[in-house]
């Protein structure tokens, strides 16, 4: 069975998906060519978003439910260390949801960034998405 890079016959929200897995592993590899650090956590979501995105193409259950947690690890990741900063999670609710208060982060980015990222979270948690891959995905 060949393998495949894009899959345009899946739903619209899989194909959606597809696509800004795609760009995130995209920015991310121009982020470290632009002088970015990454560590083994930054390497493991870039892996998680190509194997997430190539999982879907090829409809199989690990890649979608990769791709799943990979979407969800940035919103995780920023909730950690505003749990962890002075005035605990309320008190940085604001930078949390929308990456706002100016923090010195390597998550740290604009207000399009997040939009993108919650939308990949809804897409892929979308009815549509889950009844595709219960259905279809091997």
């Amino acid at each position: 069975m060949p393998t495949r890079w894009y899959n345009p016959r899946l739903p619209q929200t899989l194909v959606i998906s597809q696509f800004l897995l795609y760009f995130n592993a995209a920015f991310a590899v121009l982020g470290i060519l632009l002088g970015g650090g990454v560590g083994w956590l930054g390497l493991v979501l870039l892996a998680g978003w190509v194997y997430g995105g190539w999982g879907i193409a090829n409809e199989r259950k690990s890649g979608y439910k990769v791709a799943v947690a990979v979407s969800f690890a940035p919103l995780a990741l920023r909730a950690l260390i505003a749990t962890n900063a002075d005035g605990g999670i309320f008190g940085n609710l604001s930078w949390v949801l929308l990456q706002t208060g100016g923090r010195d982060s390597n998550l740290s980015g604009s207000i399009l960034d997040v939009v993108f990222q919650y939308a990949l979270i809804g897409l892929l948690l979308h009815q549509q998405s889950r009844e595709h891959q219960k259905i279809w995905f091997e």
